[in-house]
């Protein structure tokens, strides 16, 4: 294809590029990226300039590797096209969805502080309960309803790159995948990598601490997570809102008069699928749900209070999409769990409940907790986590007390310490408390741990979840909480 056509299929692009010299018209065009060693002949290649490294160091490599074209925010040479700050990643997303044109009709993007990872997985089982050739893309990988289990990413972004997503969702279109379901992380709608692409539906499922690392303070956070549905999103397409978390309400006052088909959830009296009433009776959840003045029951069999609202959400966009809701409400019985999501790890001989959860905020740790002790534990309750190093120090302090504060016992350990110093992420999250237990090494705390439990007891095991790797330092090395837990318990086996 040649670049003339990859500008004319989009009209931001045409405006962008509408003085460009006429030798870059004519050339061929064989693929996108913004990492020089994934340049092969006739790409284009995007020099970003980022806060860890500059891309105008490898503009010199890309050519070597065939790049015909260069995107820079500097240089400008014969075979390079130089852009403005403010253009740069827009060009690069719309670039990409223009190059990979032929996607799934319907594409959900999920957006929110917790649950994005369940509520993708949920959106692909209800659709594949109904007969839908369907998908989910995020934080585990990349599912369609064929598979048994996620085809990882090299990346470990939970919205991957404009040029590796688009790739994807036309893959997924050559599959005659027509729903797909995808993660949108705060970062990856700031930094533009979901534009470009034809959203018909969105689901906010709340917000709360994370990520002020890097977006500074909550306004800026909630922000992002607009963007979505004030910038993104089409005329006409679905929007399912968690209207009990304040945030979502206030994201609803702020675009309830745009042409969008709402689709809310949560108890509260305006949402077009309002909770009525939820019960617990041992490890299930019996709903009543009233939608379009019809009273529905039905049960979900998962453990925690708030995989209620994820299957909520996930039911909500389906309705939104003109799915019976009959088969939609029945189907939600039928949900499974995703890896490190309130994973229970079985064994034979061990008598108390190890939960392995991917909780790394306060919200999402407190909720654990206390979907465990809805369970009615008759034992003690072990919460063990720790916090990763070079993200938000101000929540480490915020999970240690909502872990001594709701825990019967805590242990502080190493989650992904990266470059900084572990013993100092340690002592931020414990800050003096005496009710802890600081014990340096994951491995070594969750054996000790596990070393602890009577019968009846439970111990939950969060921040890491379904990861498999720990970075320490700057090696990433193989690791996996779920595995820990079994080996130790075979460990113990006679």
């Amino acid at each position: 294809m040649k670049f003339k056509e990859l500008i004319n299929r989009n009209d931001f692009l045409k405006d962008k590029f509408k003085n460009i010299e006429n030798h870059f018209k004519e050339i061929e065009i064989a693929g996108i990226s913004n990492n020089s060693k994934n340049v092969k002949k006739n790409f284009i290649f995007f020099a970003f300039s980022g806060n860890k490294t500059n891309g105008n160091f490898y503009i010199n490599e890309a050519r070597s590797n065939g790049a015909k074209i260069l995107i820079s925010q500097e240089e400008k040479n014969n075979d390079t096209i130089k852009l403005p700050n403010k253009d740069y990643s827009l060009v690069y997303s719309h670039l990409c969805s223009s190059f990979y044109n032929k996607k799934p009709k319907n594409i959900i993007a999920v957006t929110g502080t917790n649950g994005k990872t369940s509520v993708v997985d949920f959106c692909r089982q209800l659709w594949s309960f109904y007969g839908l050739k369907s998908a989910s893309i995020g934080t585990l990988g990349i599912r369609n309803s064929s598979q048994k289990h996620y085809s990882k990413f090299t990346s470990n972004l939970t919205t991957l790159d404009s040029s590796e997503l688009n790739k994807q969702l036309s893959n997924l279109n050559d599959k005659q995948i027509s729903y797909v379901a995808l993660e949108a992380s705060s970062h990856g709608i700031i930094q533009n990598r979901l534009d470009g692409i034809n959203f018909n539906g969105a689901i906010f499922t709340n917000l709360s601490h994370d990520h002020l690392d890097y977006h500074k303070n909550m306004k800026h956070y909630f922000s992002a997570k607009k963007k979505l549905f004030i910038e993104q999103l089409k005329d006409g397409a679905c929007v399912s809102i968690n209207l009990d978390d304040q945030y979502g309400m206030e994201l609803y006052n702020e675009i309830k008069n745009k042409n969008f088909k709402f689709v809310n959830f949560g108890f509260n009296e305006i949402c077009e699928l309002k909770l009525i009433k939820i019960k617990k009776i041992e490890k299930i959840w019996q709903l009543e749900i009233l939608y379009k003045k019809k009273l529905y029951k039905t049960d979900i069999g998962l453990v925690g209070h708030f995989h209620v609202y994820n299957a909520l959400a996930a039911a909500s966009i389906c309705l939104g999409l003109g799915m019976n809701q009959e088969t939609i409400f029945k189907s939600l019985s039928y949900l499974q769990t995703v890896p490190g999501r309130m994973q229970l790890v079985n064994h034979p001989l061990c008598k108390a409940t190890i939960i392995v959860d991917y909780a790394h905020t306060p919200d999402a740790l407190e909720n654990a907790i206390l979907a465990v002790k809805k369970m009615n534990v008759r034992g003690k309750i072990y919460t063990l986590f720790g916090c990763g190093g070079e993200r938000d120090q101000e929540k480490r302090l915020k999970m240690g007390e909502v872990a001594f504060k709701n825990s019967d016992f805590t242990i502080i350990t190493d989650d992904n310490p990266r470059t900084e110093d572990p013993s100092l992420i340690r002592k931020s999250i414990i800050n003096n408390n005496p009710l802890a237990i600081e014990i340096p090494g994951r491995d070594v705390a969750i054996k000790k741990a596990i070393s602890f439990l009577k019968n009846d007891d439970v111990l939950i095991i969060a921040g890491k979840g379904h990861e498999q790797t720990q970075t320490i330092g700057f090696e990433t090395l193989p690791f996996d909480d779920v595995s820990v837990v079994k080996n130790t318990l075979d460990s113990l086996s006679p």
